[in-house]
């Protein structure tokens, strides 16, 4: 059997699990920890979370804390977190969510520790996270999990128009898991992230950032078929606007940082509204900059204080299928890209006996010429050029 996570001892969940159970608890471990198990050719989880019956969450804080460190973080909503052996572990009461309007945060937490697990799977978004695993290794599957993570399908738990309209993020997060496994959105869920797509308004721009990001990163990171969910489902105009026209890129061997920017950038090279995501400075500037290239702008002009830039924009250009333009801004870095990077200075130009605002007219007419082919960037050839 495979670990459910590689890098926490297994020895450390038995153990939560015969303490609570000494205790007179109920556990399973639940959620992408099982799921991930399940899955042919997938990593091992990095997280476990407990979903803990018959103990009161009061009596669950005390039992845990010969253990490691208790955390009452969500104690609110009948969760706590757990620091044992230096790992991370959440634990939950059974849970329902009642809603009380259209947006992420717009629910009521009901917890009730003696409520049957089959509550507590029915409150969650889809089949393949749905499911619970004993103390005795039985895997409790309701909903038909198993059977669609073997026929690679992302379906809603019970009514997919019901678990849209209570938390809209699930529409993004079908998209992402789909992306990230290489999954098939089930047609009835498909259909019903269409109808409540609009409800997206409603959600956090850092939560939609964030699911697009696991997208683009995890698992296998299929861009070409996050473009066609979002394509398909109109999740991508919904969000983005009529203008939004994303570009698959593939970005090899880079970091994750650099394919969250680069993905960015071809995402939204030729439209889109990026106010619906909370962008950097940096990235923003990342992006104007793939446009003017894309323009036909003079190098000199968009890239001449971000020389250091230019390299992988180039990169992402290519990918994107813009190879002239790229080729255009690779040519651009052999040569300077401002007056700064001319083999003659102003102080030359003042010695041939110009003044005022001539100096600088002049620099900008020598470096037009370089970039034309016209002259090298030595001084002598500037120096003779200027003179001719």
């Amino acid at each position: 059997m495979k670990l459910l996570i590689e890098a926490i001892d297994p020895a450390t969940v038995e153990e939560i699990q015969s303490t609570l159970a000494a205790a007179g608890a109920e556990t399973y471990i639940v959620g992408g920890a099982v799921r991930d198990e399940i899955m042919p050719d997938t990593p091992a989880s990095k997280d476990v979370d407990f979903l803990v019956r018959g103990m009161p969450l009061d009596e669950l804080i005390v039992t845990l804390k010969p253990m490691g460190k208790v955390l009452p973080i969500g104690a609110a909503f009948g969760t706590v977190t757990a620091i044992i052996d230096g790992e991370s572990f959440d634990f939950a009461l059974p849970r329902k969510e009642e809603s009380t309007g259209f947006g992420h945060k717009d629910f009521n937490i009901v917890t009730d520790p003696m409520a049957p697990i089959e509550d507590d799977l029915g409150r969650r978004d889809f089949t393949m996270n749905a499911l619970a695993k004993d103390t005795n290794g039985r895997i409790v599957d309701l909903f038909g999990g198993v059977q669609d993570i073997q026929n690679k399908v992302i379906k809603a738990v019970g009514n997919p128009m019901e678990r849209f309209k209570e938390d809209p993020l699930r529409i993004l997060r079908a998209i992402q898991f789909a992306v990230r496994f290489g999954f098939d959105i089930e047609p009835e869920t498909a259909m019903a992230m269409e109808r409540y797509a609009e409800n997206l308004d409603l959600v956090a721009r850092e939560r939609i950032l964030a699911e697009l990001t696991k997208a683009w990163t995890k698992g296998l990171a299929d861009s070409d078929h996050l473009v066609d969910l979002l394509k398909g489902t109109g999740v991508g105009e919904t969000l983005f606007g009529p203008s939004f026209r994303p570009i698959p890129i593939k970005l090899d061997q880079s970091t994750d940082e650099e394919l969250v920017l680069g993905n960015f950038i071809s995402f939204f090279l030729r439209g889109g509204d990026i106010e619906r995501l909370p962008l950097s400075r940096e990235m923003k500037l990342y992006l104007q900059l793939a446009q003017d290239a894309i323009s036909g702008a003079p190098p000199t002009q968009y890239a001449a204080n971000h020389r250091e830039k230019l390299p992988f924009i180039i990169k992402v250009l290519n990918s994107a299928g813009f190879t002239e333009e790229a080729a255009r801004a690779d040519k651009a870095l052999s040569l300077p890209l401002n007056a700064k990077e001319l083999d003659i200075t102003g102080q030359d130009i003042m010695s041939l006996g110009y003044r005022g605002p001539e100096v600088g007219e002049i620099l900008d007419y020598l470096l037009t010429a370089v970039h034309g082919g016209k002259i090298q960037n030595n001084f002598d050839d500037l120096r003779v050029y200027l003179r001719a």
